[in-house]
């Protein structure tokens, strides 16, 4: 049930990121950024209100947990930046690209105190397949 969701979070994520280039090829790289948020922080208040979540003391959160946030802006701003250049479909397949490689960083030295995940010399064989995609991707 998991896998088939993160199925559906990376077709999400697809739909996400061409809408938001569309609005930053209108708005701008910038703007569209704080549109993009600006609307997640109104519908996570009303999903909030509605579920009648209570906020958290922000000051006994470590400032540590508040990263995700900043990478988040970070994230969707890179993005709106480079896929007017090099197209949605490029940007996704490179992000992915990163993202594995820095999973298995994480997975292999146990990095924030996740359990220690060995690489294990058979994934080459998908890094390398992946790798080729993009080359192809790229020249063509």
């Amino acid at each position: 049930m998991y896998k088939n969701l993160g199925v559906i979070v990376g077709i999400i994520l697809a739909i996400m990121l061409f809408f938001n280039g569309m609005l930053a090829s209108v708005t701008g790289p910038y703007m569209s950024t704080l549109i993009f948020h600006v609307i997640g922080l109104i519908i996570i208040l009303m999903i909030s209100i509605i579920t009648k979540n209570k906020i958290s003391d922000l000051r006994k959160i470590p400032v540590l947990f508040l990263l995700p946030g900043v990478l988040s802006v970070l994230t969707i701003q890179l993005n709106n930046i480079c896929i007017p250049q090099i197209g949605i479909t490029l940007v996704v397949g490179i992000s992915l690209f990163g993202q594995l490689v820095m999973s298995n960083i994480v997975d292999h030295f146990g990095l924030f105190g996740m359990p220690i995940n060995k690489f294990r010399k058979e994934k080459m064989i998908g890094f390398s397949i992946i790798s080729l995609g993009i080359i192809a991707m790229i020249m063509i």
